[in-house]
C-alpha cells in the first residue's frame, strides 16, 4: 500500500478518481457477471469528514455506471458515491449503518459499501490501478492540499 500525504492508497484496487471511489474483484469473471466490493478512498473520507450517515440502495437493484451507488453525510458534506461500474447490488455493509464513521477509519476493509454483480463485458477503461492509479492520486492530492487523517 502507497502512502501519499498520509493519504493511503492500495495499489491492487481499482480507481475511479474523480468520483473518488474503488473496487475490488471479489470472484472471477465468469459468463454470468463478476462480483465487486466498491467503498470511499482515504482522500474522499477525509475531504468529507466525520461521516455521520450512509444510505446505501437496496440489495437487488440495479445501479448503472455514474447514478448513485449511496447517500452519504458528514458534517461538511451531503451528497452521492458514485457507482463505478453498472451492476446489481448483492449485498450492503450492514455495520455501515451503525457505525457510518467507520469509512473515516477503515475505508478499504471493513467500510466496504456494496457488493456488485457486474456484466462480464463491461469496460474498465476509466478505472485505473497500479502505479497509473498511484500517479494520479499524486497529482490530485497535492494539487488539492489534501493531508488525510484517521478519525476514531
Amino acid at each position: 500500500m502507497a502512502e501519499i500525504q498520509g493519504c493511503d492508497i492500495p495499489e491492487d484496487l481499482y480507481y475511479d478518481i474523480d468520483n473518488n471511489v474503488w473496487v475490488r474483484k471479489e470472484s472471477k469473471d465468469d459468463e454470468e457477471g463478476e462480483v465487486v466490493s466498491v467503498g470511499m478512498t482515504d482522500p474522499a473520507q477525509t475531504l468529507s469528514g466525520r461521516i455521520l450517515f450512509v444510505r446505501p440502495k437496496r440489495a437487488g437493484t440495479y445501479v448503472a455506471r455514474g447514478k448513485s451507488l449511496a447517500s452519504l453525510e458528514s458534517g461538511k458534506w451531503a451528497g452521492p458515491l458514485v457507482c463505478p461500474l453498472s451492476g446489481t447490488i448483492l449485498e450492503t455493509n450492514a455495520v455501515l449503518k451503525d457505525q457510518p464513521a467507520l469509512l473515516n477509519i477503515d475505508p478499504y476493509g471493513t467500510a466496504w459499501i456494496a457488493k456488485l454483480k457486474i456484466d462480464p463485458q463491461q469496460d474498465w477503461g476509466h478505472l485505473v490501478t497500479g502505479e497509473e492509479a498511484l500517479t494520479r492520486y499524486r497529482e490530485k492530492i497535492v494539487r488539492d492540499k489534501i493531508q488525510c487523517m484517521r478519525c476514531s
